[in-house]
Order: C-alpha cells, then sequence, then structure tokens
C-alpha cells in the first residue's frame, strides 16, 4: 500500500465515522493537532473529538479531494445547525496530515464572518 492509498483510507474512515457520527477517534494520533482559521487550536486527540463544531454538523459532502503522499486537502461543505436552531452550509478546507498510520494534524480553512453571522 502506497503512502496516498494510506492517506485515502484513513480519510474515507474519518468521513464516514463524522457522517454517522460514530467513532473517528482511533485513527487519530494521541497528540493529533487542530491549527487554521479556528479560534483556538486544538491539541490532543480527545480535545478534537469532543469539538463543539461536532455537535452542530447535520451532514456533509465532499466536494473534491486532493491526496499525496501522507498529505491530502479536501474541500468539504458542511451542513450546520447553530445553538438558536438556525441552519446553514459552509464549505471548508482541511489540509490533513498523516503520521504512523494514522491522521496526525489538520488545519482548517474557513469563512470566518458568514460562520459568525450564521451562529449568531
Amino acid at each position: 500500500m502506497t503512502d496516498s492509498d494510506m492517506t485515502k483510507e484513513l480519510l474515507d474512515k474519518y468521513y464516514e465515522g463524522l457522517r454517522k457520527k460514530g467513532d473517528f477517534g482511533s485513527i487519530l494520533s494521541d497528540a493529533f493537532s487542530l491549527t487554521g482559521t479556528v479560534v483556538k487550536e486544538t491539541i490532543g486527540r480527545e480535545a478534537y473529538v469532543n469539538n463543539n463544531f461536532f455537535k452542530g454538523m447535520l451532514s456533509l459532502k465532499i466536494k473534491s479531494t486532493i491526496i499525496e503522499g501522507d498529505s491530502a486537502c479536501v474541500i468539504v461543505n458542511y451542513d450546520l445547525m447553530s445553538p438558536k436552531g438556525n441552519k446553514f452550509s459552509a464549505d471548508v478546507a482541511e489540509v490533513w496530515n498523516v503520521k504512523n498510520g494514522k491522521l496526525d494534524s489538520a488545519a482548517i480553512y474557513f469563512d470566518t464572518a458568514y460562520f459568525q453571522k450564521a451562529m449568531a
């Protein structure tokens, strides 16, 4: 299996687990790191898995994926619900890195102004 094949397999498992609101934490490294346009960097698998974003996720659709070795960029459209019940969709660019057979980090990028307005 090539590095690109392993990366694709891990991402397929991640997004399927997320879609089913099931287990996706087992394929993350213990020191998983989330950066990008997030309010606060997240370090550690448990902190990431328990992120509030996932509570408001209704569904997701993969729009495109580019994989090169142990790195990937995935454009995902999420249907979300704010804590006040407002439904909205957002495109997110997710840049992934794999290390030692686990998803090790993600940097996510999205329109923060739109997101804040939709969450208000």
